[in-house]
């Protein structure tokens, strides 16, 4: 080996030595893995959890009124059945025989919980009961009001958000799940009995305050 080789050899040595440093000295980055929510708040009426994509507040309630709106409601889920995305799947997917032989006097509704897809609350200031009064709709259909028996103070506060509450960085989303209407049930676990109930709604408004 010459003395150029042998000098050329250590320089080349000495630089891997200093790589291999270098990458010892490199701290990698780890990705914190999501973990699912995590609940911060609860009030008589909300619930509140951290998530992924920000904090979300979230509003559960009855829709009250609804038998005076049977008619109104039965038409907004004709609408959906044609139209939208959630009423896609009947009775859980069950089929009659499904129905003997996995349930017994429990009924088995058309739409169990099925979305709407376009609900809105609105103000109804001139409302001679209430002039607090908030009216849900689904698309352009009235089918009732946010409850203020037993939920006075959820619907304050939500009243308080439409009307300038919302900061910001704070979003506010409403949607209506539908319970009740057609069913199927095993009576006797011979046969399948059908029936029809009310129609009945849930509520639910969603705050989201966004990462900044």
């Amino acid at each position: 080996m010459g003395v150029f080789d042998f000098l050329f050899k250590n320089k080349e040595t000495s630089q891997n030595n200093e790589t291999e440093k270098q990458q010892e000295n490199v701290t990698p980055e780890i990705k914190e893995e999501y973990k699912g929510p995590i609940p911060i708040g609860e009030t008589s009426y909300s619930v509140t959890r951290e998530e992924k994509y920000g904090i979300f507040e979230y509003i559960d309630f009855k829709i009250a009124g609804t038998s005076f709106y049977q008619k109104t409601i039965k038409k907004a889920v004709q609408q959906e059945k044609e139209n939208g995305i959630f009423f896609d799947e009947k009775y859980d997917g069950m089929t009659n025989k499904n129905i003997l032989e996995e349930t017994y006097n429990e009924p088995i509704f058309e739409y169990s919980d099925a979305l709407f897809s376009n609900c809105s609350l609105q103000l109804e200031p001139d409302n001679e009961y209430d002039s607090k009064a908030i009216a849900v709709y689904i698309d352009s259909f009235m089918v009732g009001h946010v409850p203020k028996k037993n939920f006075s103070e959820g619907k304050e506060y939500i009243y308080d958000q439409l009307t300038g509450g919302l900061k910001d960085n704070q979003k506010l989303n409403f949607s209506v799940s539908l319970r009740g209407g057609k069913y199927k049930i095993n009576r006797d676990d011979e046969k399948v009995d059908t029936g029809e109930s009310d129609y009945k709604l849930d509520g639910q408004v969603t705050i989201k305050i966004e990462y900044n």
